[in-house]
């Protein structure tokens, strides 16, 4: 027909399906990159992977697994206090742990 556009190659049904896969592939990103920080997600990878939550954060220096679970340990007792707001809190988890892989640099 004369005033009709030409069909593409995207048209119905197929914009549809890239669009959906397209929409996918960003969910699949945004989990994968923030699985350390999301607790669900974080459970559900060791959960599938039959970790334990200290086998996922050893890191194979005995010294510095206790220093980052006294000195991270810590920092989630201010959280708990009241003593430190939420939007601190990682950057106090970052500087504890900085401090522990200085003192006891991890193996690798």
């Amino acid at each position: 027909m004369p005033g009709r556009p030409a069909n593409t190659a995207l048209d119905g049904r197929a914009a549809r399906f890239t669009a959906l896969a397209i929409a996918l592939a960003a969910l699949v990103l945004m989990i994968w990159l923030g699985r350390e920080d999301v607790p669900f997600v974080r459970a559900a990878i060791l959960t599938a992977t039959g970790q334990s939550e200290a086998e996922a954060t050893s890191t194979g220096n005995p010294e510095l697994d206790a220093c980052l679970a006294k000195r991270v340990g810590d920092v989630d007792k201010l959280l708990a206090e009241g003593m430190i707001k939420e939007s601190q809190y990682s950057a106090f988890k970052r500087r504890a742990s900085s401090y522990c892989e200085t003192q006891f640099p991890p193996a690798n």
